[in-house]
Order: C-alpha cells, then sequence, then structure tokens
C-alpha cells in the first residue's frame, strides 16, 4: 500500500474496484448486460464499507443511485465479494436463488468475471433472509396496526401510507431502515410519525430491546441526564428493534462543521460524561446482562490485531507484537474484583446524536454488565484516533479528554485507575489502526506514525506502577 493506492497482487482488479468513480461507469455497463431492457444509469456511486485482507480477500459494500430508461429512480446497495487469484472468476455456483423477496427486478446473486466478484444484492443476505420482508409496505402497515398503542395510538387508528428509507447496511450483520409513517383515524384526522427499524442476523434484538425498556424508564432518562431512543417493538420473527426517531445530526458531522478544535469549549464534553456516568449508574435487576468483555478478550484481540497490521506493514511487526506483549504481560486484574456497571459496550463518537446543545445516545447492541472503564477508553480512542484518521491537531483532543476524564470522575462513586483505562485505550487504538488500514481509510494511512505515537505514549501509562 503505497501513494495512496492498495496493491495487492492476488486481487488485481483491487484498485479499480476501490475507486468509486471508476466504478459507477463501470457498473453502468455491467447492469447494461445483466438489465438491457431496464437501461440503468449509475448517477452516484459511494463505497459505504471496504474490509481488506492482504493475500485474501476483500469485501466491499457499493450504495448506488440512478435511474431506468423512464426516469424512475433506484437507490440500492449491492454487495461485492473478491477473492485472493481468481477464486471468483467464474459463474454463480448452482442453486443460488435467482428471485429473493424484496429484490424487485434486481438479481439476487450475479458473477462479474471480469472484476472477479460475486455480487449479492440487497436485501439478499443468507444470514438475514428475512430482510426483504420489512420492505413490503403491507408487511409493516400490519405490523403498525398490531400495536398502535405502542405508538401512542388508540386502536382506531389506521395506518394510511409507508415509506421506506435505507440507512445503513452491514452485509450478513445488521441493517437499518427508516420509515416515515401517515395514520388517520376514523373522522379522517391524520399524523405523521418517523421510527427507525433495526435488523440483526440473530435474536439479539430481543434481548436489546428488553434491556432498553428498563434503561428508558430509570430515573436517569426521566430526569432528562440520559437521552435515549424509546423502544417501540420488537418483530421476533424478523429479529428487528423498532425505535422512536431522536431527530438529530450526528455529533461527528455537527464538530466536522464547527471544527474538532473547539470540542474543548464546546460544552459537550461535561454533557457527555454526565450521559455516560448516569447509564453507568442504571440498576437493572430483574434482566440478565450478558458479561461485558474481559481482559482476557482484548488481550486476543490485540494480538490478532498486530498480526492484521504485519499484513499491511511489516516493518513494524516487532513494535506491533511488542505492544500486544506489553498488554498481555500488563493485564488488569480479573474483571470479578474491578468495578461492575451497565455498560454500553460500545461507546464513540459514531453513537452520539446532536440537536442544538442536546445530545443522545444510540445503537445498544453491545449493552452489557463490565468495566465501566471499557466504555471510557473506547470513547477516548474515538476522539484521540481524530489526530491520525482527519488530521486534527493534537493539544484540542488531549485536552477534550483530560476533561471528560476529570467530570467522569465527580460524577461516579468508584475509583478511576488510569492505568486500567490506558490498558483499555492502547487495546481499542490497535483495533483502530487495523481497521483504517483494511477500510483503506486514506487520511488514516498517511497519518500512521501519529497512531504509533499514540500507542507508545499511552503504553507508558500502562507501564507505570501503581
Amino acid at each position: 500500500m503505497t501513494n495512496g493506492t492498495i496493491h495487492d497482487h492476488t486481487l488485481p482488479q483491487l484498485e479499480q474496484a476501490t475507486d468509486a468513480k471508476i466504478m459507477a461507469a463501470a457498473f453502468e455497463e455491467f447492469f447494461s448486460g445483466q438489465y438491457p431492457s431496464r437501461g440503468l444509469k449509475v448517477n452516484d456511486c459511494q463505497i459505504s464499507r471496504l474490509q481488506h485482507k492482504p493475500g485474501k480477500e476483500c469485501n466491499i459494500t457499493y450504495r448506488l443511485s440512478g435511474h431506468d430508461r423512464d426516469r424512475r429512480p433506484y437507490d440500492q446497495w449491492i454487495f461485492a465479494k473478491m477473492s485472493a487469484n481468481g477464486e471468483n472468476h467464474k459463474p454463480a455456483p448452482n442453486g443460488q436463488p435467482l428471485q429473493w423477496p424484496g429484490c424487485d427486478f434486481w438479481k439476487p446473486v450475479s458473477a462479474w468475471q471480469e472484476m472477479n466478484m460475486v455480487l449479492h444484492a440487497f436485501p439478499y443476505d443468507v444470514k438475514m433472509p428475512y430482510l426483504g420482508q420489512l420492505l413490503e409496505p403491507e408487511f409493516v402497515r400490519r405490523e403498525i396496526e398490531a400495536r398502535l398503542p405502542s405508538f401512542g395510538l388508540s386502536n382506531g387508528w389506521t395506518c394510511r401510507e409507508v415509506t421506506c428509507h435505507k440507512v445503513k447496511y452491514m452485509p450478513t450483520r445488521r441493517c437499518v431502515l427508516r420509515y416515515d409513517l401517515v395514520v388517520a383515524d376514523a373522522a379522517n384526522n391524520q399524523r405523521q410519525f418517523v421510527f427507525y427499524s433495526k435488523t440483526y442476523n440473530s435474536a439479539n434484538s430481543r434481548y436489546v430491546y428488553d434491556v432498553l425498556r428498563t434503561v428508558c424508564a430509570s430515573p436517569a432518562c426521566s430526569n432528562g441526564r440520559l437521552n435515549i431512543p424509546a423502544p417501540i417493538a420488537n418483530l421476533d420473527g424478523t429479529n428487528t428493534l423498532w425505535q422512536h426517531a431522536w431527530e438529530g445530526t450526528k455529533f461527528g458531522s455537527v464538530m466536522r462543521e464547527r471544527g474538532w478544535a473547539d470540542l474543548p469549549q464546546s460544552g459537550f464534553m461535561p454533557k457527555i460524561a454526565a450521559m455516560l456516568a448516569a447509564l453507568h449508574q442504571v440498576e437493572i435487576p430483574h434482566l440478565h446482562l450478558t458479561d461485558g468483555p474481559a481482559p482476557a478478550k482484548a488481550i486476543e484481540n490485540a494480538y490478532g490485531d498486530a498480526d492484521n497490521i504485519t499484513q499491511f506493514l511489516p516493518e513494524k511487526q516487532t513494535v506491533l507484537a511488542a505492544a500486544a506483549k506489553t498488554l498481555a504481560d500488563l493485564a488488569p486484574e480479573a474483571a470479578a474484583h474491578s468495578t461492575r456497571a451497565t455498560i454500553h459496550g460500545s461507546f464513540k463518537v459514531a453513537q452520539l446524536l446532536c440537536r442544538e446543545h442536546e445530545l443522545a445516545l444510540v445503537d445498544f447492541d453491545s449493552i452489557s454488565r463490565g468495566d465501566p472503564l471499557y466504555d471510557v477508553a473506547e470513547f477516548f480512542a474515538s476522539i484521540l484516533y481524530l489526530i491520525v484518521s482527519d488530521g486534527i491537531p493534537a493539544a484540542p483532543m488531549i485536552a477534550s479528554v483530560e476533561s471528560f476524564w476529570s467530570d467522569y470522575q465527580q460524577r461516579v462513586s468508584w475509583h478511576c485507575d488510569r492505568r486500567r483505562l490506558a490498558w483499555y485505550l492502547v487495546a481499542f487504538l490497535l483495533g483502530k489502526m487495523h481497521s483504517s488500514l483494511k477500510r483503506f481509510e486514506t487520511k488514516a494511512i498517511e497519518n500512521i506514525p501519529l497512531a504509533f505515537d499514540l500507542i507508545e505514549e499511552w503504553l507508558e501509562v500502562v507501564r507505570r506502577k501503581a
């Protein structure tokens, strides 16, 4: 990987596949052969997810939009799988479906031999075969009308219109959709609703729904310290959680517009610290929370991330192996002897929404009972890694996390060990570095030396004697 270009001799088409502009034209030409009667034009091509394993494979999720010859628009996700040494340079295997619920005219599976790709058209997904139902207005309408009280409506209301919008898709794992509704009562009084739908590849949606109901009923939410979009329902048959909309903008987008250098003076860090401290002190006595990640798992991930990073940066093998070994040698005490709390499990910048001066927290897929410093460290990693991924000056990022650290400690009753925080933080930074490399995040790759500097700085904290 040099000069901003992916090089992998086992995947000769990779450089083209990761250029969205080139792929827009390539997809349009490919579609002309696959769907000759449609006259599909590709107006925009975005790469929403990319995972590259050097010498092995690359999986790319494209978001395509355009129109057909009758000017009818489309908005589609295409999941492309590329395997090393031309393994996909052959027709799709026999037995693949020719049609799939929700795919409309799109072929569920198709082979693009010139690009060494097998393409899966949304919503074809072997891990979530029920996804197509969530795109059917009649199915959604029936499910809404069966749960009217959950929307604050009496049973006399009916659902008149359902419009579905694609939001986020992680193939084989999760899918987020947004629904706009128009409902009416017997007197034809109409109301509009917006809510979000998250579909999982397992029954974990039920667990998240049950826990969120309890958290949202807690004093932390009722007194306004913790804003969480309330759950509406869980559709067990489709492993789908419905939540009310909390209309806002991604916190990261807000700060990019304002300038991350303004973060220490923005007033947001004390609010985020208060939010996380409030969540950590929510008691959920009547539900069994899953156990949060243990230090042993973080060590396993650190060794794995170090090995994977080495595939991209072989010259850093010694440094990476030493970092992972330090984490293994200086692992914190067993979780059973430390503070245990209700933790988010994935607390980072990406999980915060902003509306003027208000903040809300979303994405509770990993809510569990574990070490609260795990959440604090992941949030710190998401802030500090902006120095690498976005080229933000270090000073305001460091000032922001130190401000958070001071405020958070004043809001909780337990001791906050900085060495323990640093230990988790180094593990998260290794994971972020690997993520940048496998997703080909150009800016982060240019700044990779800064990532190593961050890791070494926080390893020094880990090495300090108590």
